[in-house]
């Protein structure tokens, strides 16, 4: 295809089982607008035409190698095709697509959902959405029979059925059309009576040949904005979220970075196609608003496949983003939260859909309004309390904390602070997997929410379980990535993993379940507790949990964790650990070896110490930890608070490499200390790393990346302002070890320690200068970098023997040097 571009097979696929209605709502587009072939179509699907459907999507799933699909039901009103034609069509669907996952949804005006439907649906787990537009009064303003009677009554009584505790799991949410004489605090309180899962308002159809009640083209008044603001507010503001509102959700979904599932919002590509009672392919059915014949394809699912559709000029134009909005939409500073509109709403007679938007001024206004509050409130979002996001509070750092952090200590409380803003954050990113899965349609979505759910009841008994687990640093790392790469629909997503974060907190507390949990060639990785080596074939097994201990199983293997999972046992990996403890002061470090997401993006990663140098690394924490707590007591007070982890990397050729990383905050990465002093100074460096990262999280320091490049006295290679400022903290930190150090030295080790205090003294100062200059700090930033610059001029006052400061200049002078040949 043209400029690289290749179409997004259909991931759902919308069958119109019946086509006639039993209600006859005034703003209907399939009987009330535009297109009229309703009538000239079957009444209902046939059996040919549904296995040929089946077959069809089957050979496009397979095609695509689509790992889940979504069929929903539709109408009219798919209730009125009866029970055996929704159980032949659901059955042959998933029948034909062996190997792939099929979702099923259902949407109805509820008038023919009773008992015996709702069974039939649990039966063939099909989810249920219902129309319903407010109270009575409101509901029935349009939502009529033909002969003019409400629809409010029965539709109560059908929702009642559906919330009770036997249909509850059935209920995927509200449909709702937006009714400007209707009052929207009302409407939304009528409909949250119901405690929906979801609720999705729809702006009624309409384009600008034919535009909807009350807006008029070319007046620029917002009615539709103004009717859903008060909604927004009210649903934004609420300590506890009572449901999901779609619309507003993928507003904040797509200004956050994130990509949308929705047609009204945002530029992803459409990825549905629909069917007709008579086998037809047919873009999206609202299409039927705009004019007569505007689906249409001239495709049939007993001649074409899904595949000639996608190669359709009228279906990549929903697939291609931006190049399909016209050039006012291209020109508008949110054209890429709105994506336009809905297509069906930008249609103009004799100028087809190039248009805006017929609501395109309250589109504007409503995501201007969500834009404003969400930039306002944001850096507090993290510290609210949500439906099940596990007792998140608020986390603030007052400016004494500040104070003390920017001259490169802020001690134990400081730094318990921060570990507990990343505790929320890993709580926040477990949550935001889960979302991610359900709004991308992620085939372990399922698993997903049981094992949240799991995770939950977990913590409501055993809150000290799950915060360990939630804590363990790789949880991070894994739950940052796969929100990601659901956002970007990546194939390789793990979402599932959560059910091994949900069986390793039942482990630890001795909760019983059963759970399944992923594989990789094998290997089910339980953070914070080992791995569980399995056939190689195998992608999933079974965590049995019991008071008294807990089996993995999976193809008749049982792997038995042990009671103490620290220890090797047959098919087990534990994780090993190091303590230690001086004058009181214990510390207790998890050697993490194993779990895949230890320490993401590192190349010299290492692999699994063997017993000989697990106790080479005891020996040596011991005499370090000695060390620290003897002579470095504010240091070592940060370090037992922050770091939880150690994770091996292979040794460079020439002395001790080491790292962090802000998706796994209390991880330090590094190769075999030589030396206790060595690991004291590792710790002691990467402790100010994990501060950093932790205080950017809450509080951003610098600027958007300009692209400039400058001088660091410890990298080869030219650094931006972020990484300059990660270095020169990072050096504060270990200037200051080194100058306490010095004085407990003697001879050649006293010479090197005061050489070493003037080296990384100068070079964290001249680094801060620049920081200072770069005019790329905010105003947090700048006052933050001051901090360290009165440090650190300070400590200039220090005196050095000339000889020590002789070997800091030259180390200095010749790194410079090589990095000028190397950069210029």
């Amino acid at each position: 295809m043209a400029d690289g571009w290749r179409p997004t097979p259909f991931r759902q696929f919308i069958l119109k089982i019946h086509s006639r209605c039993d209600l006859a709502c005034k703003y209907c587009y399939m009987y009330e607008m535009a297109d009229s072939s309703w009538l000239t179509r079957p009444k209902q699907m046939s059996r040919e035409i549904v296995a040929a459907t089946a077959a069809r999507i089957a050979e496009h799933a397979h095609r695509h190698g689509l790992r889940d699909i979504e069929i929903i039901l539709h109408g009219g009103e798919p209730l009125l095709a009866g029970p055996e034609a929704i159980r032949e069509t659901v059955t042959r669907i998933r029948s034909a697509a062996a190997g792939t996952r099929v979702r099923a949804s259902l949407q109805t005006n509820g008038l023919r959902l009773d008992e015996s439907y709702l069974r039939l649906l649990d039966e063939l787990d099909i989810r249920v959405g219902v129309s319903l537009d407010g109270d009575e009064t409101m509901h029935d303003r349009s939502r009529r029979r033909a002969g003019g009677r409400g629809s409010h009554a029965e539709v109560s009584r059908a929702l009642r059925l559906l919330i009770s505790p036997t249909f509850r799991h059935l209920f995927s949410g509200l449909l709702c059309t937006v009714d400007l004489r209707n009052d929207p605090i009302g409407v939304y309180e009528a409909l949250l009576a119901f405690d929906p899962p979801a609720v999705d308002f729809l702006l009624p159809h309409g384009n600008w040949s034919a535009p909807p009640a009350g807006r008029l083209p070319h007046e620029e008044t917002t009615p539709y904005a103004d009717w859903l603001i008060p909604i927004f507010d009210r649903w934004y503001g609420a300590a506890r979220r009572p449901t999901r509102v779609r619309m507003f959700g993928e507003i904040i979904q797509v200004l956050l970075g994130g990509s949308s599932s929705s047609e009204q919002i945002g530029l992803s590509p459409a990825g549905m196609v629909v069917v007709e009672t008579d086998g037809g392919i047919e873009q999206s059915d609202v299409l039927k608003s705009a004019y007569q014949g505007a689906p249409e394809t001239g495709l049939h699912v007993t001649r074409d496949s899904f595949d000639d559709a996608l190669l359709l000029p009228s279906i990549a134009a929903r697939q291609i983003g931006e190049l399909a909005l016209c050039p006012t939409c291209r020109a508008c500073p949110v054209s890429r939260i709105c994506g336009g509109g809905l297509y069906a709403h930008r249609y103009r007679s004799g100028h087809g859909f190039a248009n805006p938007s017929v609501y395109s001024p309250d589109l504007l206004r409503l995501i201007k309004h969500v834009k404003s509050t969400v930039e306002a409130d944001l850096p507090a979002r993290s510290k609210r309390r949500g439906r099940d996001t596990m007792n998140l509070r608020e986390h603030r750092i007052t400016a004494g904390v500040f104070s003390k952090l920017a001259a490169g200590g802020g001690g134990a409380a400081a730094v318990a602070r921060l570990s507990a803003a990343q505790h929320s954050k890993h709580v926040l990113l477990v949550r935001g997997v889960l979302e991610a899965a359900r709004a991308n349609g992620h085939p372990d979505a399922a698993v997903t929410r049981r094992a949240y759910d799991l995770l939950a009841t977990v913590q409501r008994r055993h809150p000290g379980a799950v915060d360990t687990v939630l804590r363990h640093p790789s949880v991070g790392a894994w739950a940052r990535r796969t929100v990601k790469m659901l956002d970007a629909h990546a194939e390789d997503a793990a979402p599932g993993q959560l059910a091994a974060l949900a069986a390793a907190a039942a482990i630890r507390s001795g909760t019983a379940c059963d759970i399944d949990v992923p594989a990789v060639e094998g290997v089910v990785t339980l953070p914070s507790l080992g791995q569980a080596i399995l056939s190689p074939t195998v992608s999933w097994a079974t965590v049995e949990c019991a008071e008294g201990g807990a089996e993995v199983t999976a193809d008749g293997t049982i792997v038995t964790v042990p009671r103490d999972p620290g220890r090797d046992a047959p098919g087990w990996k534990g994780l090993r650990s190091l303590s230690t403890e001086v004058d009181g002061v214990p510390l207790h470090l998890v050697i993490d070896d194993l779990d895949p997401y230890r320490m993401p993006e590192t190349t010299n990663i290492g692999g699994r110490l063997t017993e000989a140098e697990t106790e080479r690394w005891q020996s040596t924490l011991e005499e370090a930890w000695h060390l620290l707590v003897r002579h470095h007591r504010a240091v070592a007070d940060e370090v037992v608070t922050a770091i939880t982890v150690l994770t091996p990397l292979v040794a460079p050729a020439r002395g001790q490499s080491s790292s962090t990383s802000g998706e796994t905050y209390g991880c330090v990465a590094l190769s075999t200390p030589p030396d206790a002093s060595t690991f004291a100074v590792t710790l002691t460096h990467e402790t100010q790393h994990a501060k950093l990262s932790a205080l950017l999280d809450l509080i951003p320091l610098t600027l958007p990346d300009d692209g400039r490049r400058y001088y660091a006295p410890w990298r080869e290679d030219p650094r931006p302002v972020p990484g300059l400022l990660q270095g020169a903290y990072a050096f504060l930190g270990v200037a200051g070890f080194w100058m306490r150090q010095r004085h407990l030295e003697t001879g050649e080790a006293a010479l090197r320690a005061s050489s070493e205090f003037f080296r990384w003294r100068e070079a964290a100062r001249l680094v801060t200068g620049t920081l200072l200059g770069s005019g790329r700090l905010t105003p947090a930033g700048e006052n933050f970098a001051t901090g360290m610059a009165l440090r650190l001029d300070r400590w200039a006052q220090e005196s050095v023997p000339a000889r020590a400061r002789a070997l800091g200049r030259a180390r200095a002078d010749d790194h410079y040097a090589r990095w000028l040949e190397r950069n210029g």
